[in-house]
């Protein structure tokens, strides 16, 4: 207890120490960050309600030869829908309008939809032009079934062009990724890595990007299509239409008739750079 105790003692001294020897040590870490962040939100209320908030944000910091890059992006959607309203026996509830009976129906909402997926991704340029690359991320995504993903790669990237008027980057690699379905079998192991990222500043005030990426699996392939159109309303700030089409094969719920193994969704969305 006395060794514990002393140990306590000395390690809030240490960092009080430190805390005023180095006040700016947290600022070093922190400066030299810059990138964007996107949001945009819905809502929809009277007979039906519905809302949704879609936001993201990019983050990047080059020190020497790495760049480090951070990455997140949150989906949140709820809805009503209609369903036969029922008594205390589970026998439908019916009344008469007109002089006929109809059942009666009522709203219910749901949040159904549900997606949060966040990575970090260090590179290393061994030439002006060519990097070596890891990739970590998260990514929980319900109503596609995935309860949980994981993803460790490691692999090259080379960027075919990079000037004023925008940049195209190819990337490939390999290593492991985890899915943690909802319900189903698990699907773990190897996978091999291909990526493209594609930026043009059609003007000073529109950009056009289109990304790609893809993992293939002996049990699951999944592939992530991503268009962006932005119109610059200032220095810092921008509008953005942005069109994302996602496939991931053999992990679709089985207990849900109208289950597919791709989505879609089109956002107008606010941009700010940071």
């Amino acid at each position: 207890m006395k060794q514990l105790c002393a140990s306590v003692v000395f390690s809030a001294l240490a960092v009080s120490s430190v805390n005023a020897q180095d006040s700016g040590a947290v600022d070093s870490v922190i400066q030299g960050w810059s990138g964007t962040a996107t949001l945009g939100a819905t809502s929809l209320t009277g007979n039906t309600e519905a809302s949704n908030v879609n936001a993201s944000i990019r983050l990047g910091k080059t020190v020497g030869k790495w760049e480090h890059l951070i990455f997140g992006a949150y989906f949140k959607g709820d809805a009503t829908s209609l369903e036969e309203a029922l008594d205390e026996n589970g026998d439908p509830i019916t009344k008469v309008v007109n002089g006929e009976e109809i059942t009666v129906l009522r709203a219910v909402k749901s949040g159904n939809s549900d997606r949060l997926s966040i990575g970090y991704q260090p590179r290393y340029y061994w030439r002006p032009r060519t990097y070596f690359f890891g990739i970590l991320d998260y990514e929980k995504d319900k109503p596609a079934n995935v309860n949980l993903a994981t993803r460790q790669l490691i692999g090259v990237g080379h960027k075919v062009f990079s000037d004023a008027s925008g940049f195209l980057s190819i990337e490939a690699g390999f290593g492991n990724k985890t899915t943690e379905v909802v319900i189903g079998d698990d699907v773990n192991g190897g996978v091999a890595y291909f990526g493209a990222n594609y930026l043009n500043r059609i003007n000073d005030n529109v950009t056009f990007n289109a990304d790609f990426r893809s993992d293939f699996g002996g049990d699951n392939t999944y592939t992530e299509i991503g268009l962006g159109l932005a119109f610059k309303l200032s220095e810092r700030m921008a509008v953005k239409v942005t069109h994302q089409t996602r496939g991931n094969t053999d992990i679709t719920n089985p207990t849900l008739e109208s289950a597919s193994d791709s989505d879609s969704a089109t956002a107008i969305n606010l941009v700010v750079d940071i």
